[in-house]
């Protein structure tokens, strides 16, 4: 399957509203954002690892940046969506200081994607939600508009991660729980239903309407639930300090036996528990982490051997090679639309 897809290059955040007729992806293809994708017509369909998902009005996909997925709409008609990517560094640095795991969506579950049904009150709240994180993407040139658009992505996050917790807990009102927790007057405005629809996992029908039903509902796809609260991921800060690690020594030869070395591990309980906790192996995330640090290099006019050179591939068709595996193009190329 991996052999059908490539990776799209975007510059840490992007955000999409809008409505496209006959759309259809060229190909599986896998970035290195979060992304979370808001249906808001019928009929389209999405492919997310080895799932296929048909969707309507309302359905929310979850989508980490290990899943390949590619989304189709339907033939002559309007395929209309929100689109929100960015860059999980951030989230995942926050974590430990806030004490609170954003990721959980994204991470602590099967591949697949998550797929979340929202309608009424619910998909008005996250449509209004989306509105806002459009309105401060604009703003992202000065320092306020930064945080701001950080503090409500964060916002999002958290109040997607209570409808979860809340159909894990075996359901009850958890969107008005929502509102409680300062999310805009949800209790009053648009009282909250959260169900799982048995056996097909798609969501009970409930209006798809955003503008004014009063009802709401959220249920998840079968396949692509999350683990429990208190749970979480053994030896995840170990990952994050070998993450950390690899990053700060991209220009070295990286292999295997070295960083188990640096942890005082095993090679092999480093391999595993790795592809364990992040779904890819060590040496998936080197090679990715290096062609990241390449495009970097490239575009501050580095030639292709230097660059090269500089992360110590061990020849410059190797480096050529594994480039275009992992974005699709050569860094000759990829340099000079750089330059445009």
């Amino acid at each position: 399957m991996r052999q059908e897809g490539f990776y799209e290059e975007f510059h840490s955040f992007y955000y999409y509203s809008g409505s496209t007729r006959s759309w259809k992806m060229k190909g599986l293809h896998i970035h290195k954002e979060y992304e979370l994708l808001l249906f808001m017509s019928g009929g389209a369909s999405i492919r997310i690892g080895s799932r296929m998902y048909q969707t309507r009005p309302g359905d929310l996909f979850l989508i980490n940046n290990r899943e390949y997925h590619k989304t189709e709409g339907a033939e002559g008609a309007a395929y209309s969506r929100y689109v929100l990517m960015f860059d999980p560094d951030w989230i995942l640095g926050l974590e430990p200081a806030l004490g609170y795991r954003f990721s959980r969506l994204f991470e602590d579950r099967e591949e697949g994607g998550v797929r979340l049904h929202l309608s009424g009150g619910t998909l008005e709240q996250v449509i209004r939600q989306m509105e806002r994180i459009e309105g401060y993407s604009r703003r992202r040139e000065d320092e306020a508009g930064q945080v701001l658009l950080k503090l409500c992505i964060l916002e999002l996050l958290v109040k997607l991660d209570e409808f979860s917790r809340s159909l894990e807990a075996g359901g009850g009102d958890g969107w008005e729980n929502c509102g409680r927790a300062g999310w805009g007057k949800v209790g009053q405005e648009a009282g909250g239903e959260v169900g799982r629809e048995p056996g097909s996992g798609v969501g009970r029908e409930a209006g798809s309407g955003m503008g004014r039903e009063s009802g709401g509902s959220m249920s998840r796809e079968p396949g692509t639930t999350t683990r429990k609260q208190g749970t979480a991921l053994p030896d995840r800060e170990r990952v994050e300090q070998i993450k950390s690690y690899v990053r700060e020594h991209i220009d070295e030869r990286l292999d295997l036996e070295d960083i188990a070395r640096q942890f005082y591990i095993s090679s092999h309980y480093l391999s595993h528990y790795f592809r364990r906790e992040t779904g890819f192996t060590l040496g998936q995330f080197i090679a990715q982490a290096k062609i990241d640090r390449a495009k970097e290099l490239l575009q501050k006019g580095f030639s292709v051997t230097d660059t090269a050179i500089s992360l110590s591939y061990n020849s410059d068709s190797h480096f050529i090679n594994t480039f275009k595996r992992l974005t699709g193009t050569t860094p000759k190329r990829y340099a000079s639309e750089m330059r445009k």
